[in-house]
């Protein structure tokens, strides 16, 4: 029911899960103590009584991954579950009326396993990881199986000056450039715009791999990216340092940038590594079959780790469209690591004048 410490890790109480708090823990833990560990989620049902652990609990843990080691995705899981339940009042049912099990064993223990029919999933797979991972925030707090920002890390690393956990000793207007997950959107309106000017403004969280920190777009902003302001989005945020009204840092966001026009906006080329020993002099090439396919107007660069210790690079004089199939294709052919991107990334504005007078709206707001 509680949080515990067992074999050097912290075990969750599922007391703690969203929905699963008081009697529904109790009743749980009270029963796989009493008769063991739960066998599937048709075993789960029949052995919980709803009034103690409700659909929105059943559903709750699955979002958790209490259920991950029964053999069904979580998904499967969120598609029998009126069916489990179902089955569930049944075998209830049949035991208050003192009714043997349907399989024949008795009425404490819900039957004979190897007695028991396989339950049929329906071939449904695995919600999206991204869909799985939203789900463990909302019932856990927090991500637990992975990150959703996991897969962009390297370009957010590449492309932004700050996270969040490095802007703590940033002073006052500092600008930055910053990437992240939105969400907590708040939408409003300024209380007393010029005449004709716009007034609509969002506040929003932006969550990065090291912590959150709220941000504010303005309405002169808000006209240009406004549309970009959606739950859930991944985006890169250039902006200035607010302190004004308390030590904890805001953003005053100037601009908003998808993460699918870095590459075309921040990026000038692409070196690609061929090591002599570990791939070959015939590898080049078949880089230069591959590379021949997507012509364009990025720089292509070789850095060429050569046998006795040496290291050349040189600039083709072919230009390529660097594009993520080029560099899956690379990755299969050279393995990960091989294929770097030469970017510039995108500059923080220079002490912008619409940059000050956010913070000090900002300020004055508080």
């Amino acid at each position: 029911v509680d949080f515990t410490v067992a074999d050097g890790k912290i075990r969750f109480g599922l007391s703690a899960i969203k929905g699963c708090g008081g009697s529904a823990a109790e009743a749980l833990a009270t029963e796989r103590r009493k008769n063991g560990p739960f066998r599937d989620l048709f075993d789960f049902c029949e052995r919980m009584d709803v009034a103690a652990c409700p659909k929105a609990a059943i559903e709750t843990l699955i979002k958790a991954g209490a259920f991950d080691g029964l053999g069904a995705t979580r998904k499967q899981l969120t598609t029998i579950v009126e069916r489990a339940m179902q089955s569930g009042a049944s075998s209830l049912q049949d035991k208050r009326s003192g009714q043997k099990s349907l399989f024949g064993g008795s009425d404490d223990t819900g039957g004979d396993e190897a007695k028991r029919p396989a339950i049929t999933l329906p071939a449904v797979g695995e919600f999206e990881e991204r869909e799985k991972l939203l789900m463990e925030k909302e019932v856990l707090g927090f991500y637990l199986s992975s990150h959703p920002l996991s897969e962009f890390e390297q370009m957010l690393t590449e492309y932004c000056s700050h996270t969040v956990e490095r802007i703590a000793e940033l002073p006052e207007r500092s600008e930055v450039i910053m990437g992240g997950m939105l969400a907590s959107l708040k939408f409003s309106n300024t209380k007393n715009p010029r005449p004709g000017a716009p007034s609509k403004y969002v506040m929003f969280d932006l969550e990065d791999m090291t912590g959150t920190i709220r941000c504010i777009l303005w309405p002169d902003d808000f006209v240009t990216h406004g549309h970009l302001v959606q739950p859930d989005t991944i985006l890169v945020a250039r902006g200035s340092i607010d302190r004004r009204g308390g030590e904890e840092a805001n953003l005053i966001v100037n601009e908003l940038i998808p993460l699918d026009q870095l590459g075309s906006r921040y990026t000038s080329g692409v070196v690609i590594r061929v090591d002599e020993e570990k791939h070959g002099a015939e590898m080049l090439a078949k880089i230069k079959e591959i590379v021949r396919g997507y012509p364009g107007e990025r720089d292509f660069e070789l850095l060429l780790n050569l046998a006795d210790g040496s290291r050349v690079r040189m600039k083709a004089r072919q230009r390529i469209d660097i594009t993520p199939e080029l560099q899956r294709r690379m990755d299969d052919l050279l393995g990960p690591g091989n294929f770097r991107r030469i970017t510039t990334p995108p500059k923080p504005s220079s002490g912008s004048q619409n940059g000050g007078r956010g913070a000090q709206r900002a300020g004055a707001r508080r």
